[in-house]
């Protein structure tokens, strides 16, 4: 992804992310590219890439969409992300090489931090890096791309549902940092069984504090 592709992508995230664009608005190539002062050719590209990453829909006729959340499509990718995510993080537990550990460590470094900031924007951007970060450490190519895939598609529910992203205060209590933390340990105690129980167990608890309130 060059620069100009790399920064229309993130301006589309962030723009979902703090509500510009809300399910079902239509997103315009001449628009965004007016906006972000750049051709359309790197905002096609931005687009086509979160379509095929399955956080934009696209309409034959009028082109990419934000999509509208429903409660059986959140079950349908989170049941998903639970059997995906946990093979990966089972087999990063195996696998995972000191320089990677050490990634890992560096990333819980800063969960914490953010989420206690109130840092919405800086919390999406560690919590993708965790989530695809041991994705990658599954050192398999296929599960990474499937877990790219889901992860962003189960971003449009937790944008718009978690009282995270909706309220402006969160002193409500939220067990993320804890259990990304959970996880990286047993990954750093080269523990399969126990990394990929943790982090179905994680993705089962956002799904019910999303839906099953």
């Amino acid at each position: 992804m060059d620069n100009a592709e790399e920064r229309a992508y993130r301006f589309i995230i962030n723009a979902i992310l703090t509500g510009e664009f809300n399910p079902g608005d239509f997103l315009l190539e001449l628009d965004l590219a007016a906006k972000l002062g750049m051709s359309r050719t790197p905002v096609n590209k931005a687009l086509g890439l979160l379509v095929s990453e399955g956080f934009l829909n696209k309409s034959p006729k009028k082109g990419c969409y934000v999509p509208l959340p429903t409660p059986h499509d959140a079950e349908l990718v989170f049941t998903a992300r639970q059997v995906a995510e946990g093979a990966a993080a089972e087999l990063a537990a195996k696998l995972v090489t000191a320089e990677e550990t050490e990634a890992l460590e560096e990333i819980l470094s800063k969960d914490t931090k953010a989420f206690e900031e109130n840092d919405k924007q800086l919390w999406a951007s560690i919590n993708e890096d965790f989530h695809l970060s041991i994705a990658r450490f599954s050192h398999n190519a296929y599960i990474e791309k499937w877990v790219r895939n889901m992860f962003w598609r189960s971003n449009i529910y937790v944008f718009y549902f978690d009282s995270f992203y909706r309220a402006s205060d969160i002193a409500i209590v939220h067990e993320t940092p804890q259990q990304h933390a959970a996880i990286i340990g047993a990954i750093k105690r080269h523990d399969p069984e126990e990394a990929g129980a943790l982090m179905r167990r994680h993705i089962q608890t956002t799904f019910s504090k999303l839906l099953l309130r």
